[in-house]
Order: C-alpha cells, then structure tokens, then sequence
C-alpha cells in the first residue's frame, strides 16, 4: 500500500497540469451543477421530516409496505418513497436522521442505505431513455432486488422506546441545518475532486470501468447500456464515499455487498 501511495504521489507530483486542469472541472461541476440542487435540498429536507404529515402518511403505507419490503417501522414507509425520488446521498440523510431520532432501528436504517440508495428518480428515468432501459423493467427489478435484500437481512429488533416529538424552533433549527449540510456538501466536493485526479493522472484516458468509480462522470463518457445498467446499480465508489460521508457507522462491506447485488440490473439493458 505504501509504495502505491508513493507512486501516486509521484504522478500528482509530475502532471501539475493535469491535477489542477482536474480540480477545476470537478469544482465547476460541483459548484454549477450539485450544490445550487443539494444543498438548498438538504435544508429543505430536515424541515420536511419534522411536519405532521409525514408520520401520517408513514402510517397509511405501513402495512403494504411491511409485507413488500418487510419493514418493522412505519416511519420507514415514507424512507423508501423519498429515497426513489431524491437518490443518494440525499435519502442518507433523512435515514440517518431518522435513526438518531429513534424513529428506526439501527439494523433497519443500515438495510435501507444498501436497499434504497440509488440515483434520483429525475436522473434515472433520464439515464433510462439515453440507453434505451426500459423504465418499467428497470424499476420493477430494482424494487424486486430491494425487497429481497430486506426480507434477507432485516431481521426484526427491540421495539423503540414511544417518544414525544420535541417543540421545534425553526430558527434555531434553520441555522443548525445550514451548519450541518455545509460540511457535507464540502465533503462531497472533496470526493468528487480525489477520483477525478486520481482517474486521469492513473488512467490517462477514460477506462471502461469508469462509471463504476466515478458514475456522473463515468456515465458521460460511454454509450454502452449493459455498462450504464450495471453502473446505475452500482452507484460509483465515489457515491459510496459520499454515502459513508453521512453514515460513518455503516460498514462498507455491506453496503458493497448490496451494489454488487444490484449491479445484477445490467441484464436489463438485453430486455
């Protein structure tokens, strides 16, 4: 390993050129494109979990949603639409979020990061008409594949201690988030800046397996279904990062365990 990061230094150390040519498209691309989306989102959202609303619907779905994906909590019904909406990391947060407020069990928020990470609904469908995936058969494997994973590995816990919700001080509480999700996007940025220079200065040019490290810039640069198919499933390890950005407990072995099982999805691009 220490030779490997000594040879890697070498290569940031000799192609300046490249390295800062990197950083800056990375910056602009963070900049122009995720964080005028994520960030005003990421506020939005801890004001969202905090409404009414949101529990009573968790409660309506329950039930359909227990037998599908074998869910133990009612707040997780509502986890699960507004991860296949808003994607990861996005749905990391709310999940989270909802684990320290002891809305889920930990087990439960752990398998609903690796069923339900995914990209946004907006960019999928968008992905799924530039390959010619059928959205229909994409999503259905997708959900089929999550379901498996949960009735598998989510097992049921100890029943959470009933909690009253907390008052809410909106200011106090719209200044704590703009804290908070400023070190995240700030996390994000530093990601996506190490794999695009590490990708170009080991690389050189863009390699096949690109979208599997690095998926929004790796899915720019191939027209090859089965690879964005199986790239889409398995989200990039640079999302992975991102993910455990925000969930530090999660162990990476399972949450890679679940991308390789849904990197299974290619076999739709033959369909």
């Amino acid at each position: 390993m220490t030779i490997l990061l000594l040879f890697i230094l070498y290569l940031l150390i000799t192609k300046p050129s490249i390295v800062s040519k990197e950083v800056m498209d990375a910056s602009i691309m963070w900049f122009t494109v995720l964080l005028p989306i994520m960030y005003p989102s990421f506020v939005v959202i801890d004001f969202i979990e905090h409404m009414p609303l949101i529990n009573k619907i968790s409660r309506l779905l329950y039930k359909p949603f227990h037998y599908i994906f074998h869910i133990h909590n009612p707040k997780s019904a509502f986890l699960i639409l507004f991860s296949l909406l808003c994607g990861s990391p996005a749905s990391t947060k709310i999940f989270k979020a909802s684990y320290e407020r002891q809305e889920i069990s930990k087990r439960e928020y752990q398998n609903l990061i690796c069923a339900f990470s995914t990209l946004s609904m907006p960019y999928t469908l968008l992905l799924c008409q530039k390959f010619s995936i059928g959205i229909p058969l994409y999503y259905g494997g997708f959900l089929l594949l999550a379901s498996i994973w949960m009735h598998v590995f989510n097992k049921k816990e100890k029943a959470l201690p009933a909690r009253d919700p907390e008052p809410l001080s909106y200011l106090h509480f719209l200044f704590s988030s703009i804290q908070k999700n400023i070190q995240i996007v700030l996390q994000i940025l530093g990601i996506l800046i190490i794999f695009r220079v590490l990708i170009k200065v080991i690389f050189q040019n863009e390699p096949v397996f690109y979208p599997f490290l690095e998926i929004l810039g790796g899915l720019s640069h191939t027209n090859n279904s089965l690879i964005a198919c199986m790239a889409m499933g398995f989200l990039g390890i640079s999302e992975h990062l991102q993910i455990l950005s925000i969930a530090e407990d999660l162990p990476y072995s399972k949450l890679f365990l679940s991308r390789l099982l849904f990197m299974s999805l290619g076999v739709l691009s033959f369909l």
